[in-house]
């Protein structure tokens, strides 16, 4: 005995897959996120510049960044950075990035920290991956100079 799907429950079930697939929804690109930047005696530094860069390769062009100057405590704040998409438009966009740029393609979210001032970089931290943002909502980094 064979089993048939009525027609309208195939034309049902395609509605809802085409509206999954169409319908924009918020997606995280950059967390909420908070850092603090301590020198090597782990004591705050405040008064140098932490920057936000964040993009959502499957859907932006071009970057975006904020640059926020850390406190007495030496930590800065980064609001939670969301694009709406829908699901069919960020796997075209990450198509049209892989038919574009080819093997070195990026897709998805990225986001990451550079920080700068007082004769400090990017280079001088002990663990440089606090400085990448990560697919969770809320983020805490400790950047640790090394000397």
């Amino acid at each position: 005995m064979k089993h048939r799907i009525s027609p309208k429950l195939a034309y049902a079930t395609a509605a809802v897959l085409f509206l999954i697939a169409v319908i924009p929804v918020p997606g995280l690109v950059a967390p909420d996120w908070t850092v603090t930047t301590l020198d090597a005696s782990h004591r705050p530094i405040s008064g140098i510049t932490v920057r936000e860069v964040w993009k959502h390769y499957s859907l932006e062009s071009i970057s975006h960044e904020e640059d926020h100057v850390t406190n007495s405590t030496g930590q800065v704040h980064f609001a939670r950075r969301q694009r709406r998409s829908s699901v069919a438009g960020r796997f075209l966009g990450c198509l049209g990035q892989v038919l574009s740029t080819g093997a070195e393609a990026s897709c998805g979210p990225h986001s990451y920290l550079v920080a700068f001032g007082k004769g400090i970089d990017t280079m001088d931290w002990q663990d440089a991956e606090q400085e990448n943002g990560t697919s969770e909502p809320w983020q805490s980094s400790t950047l640790i100079l090394k000397h």
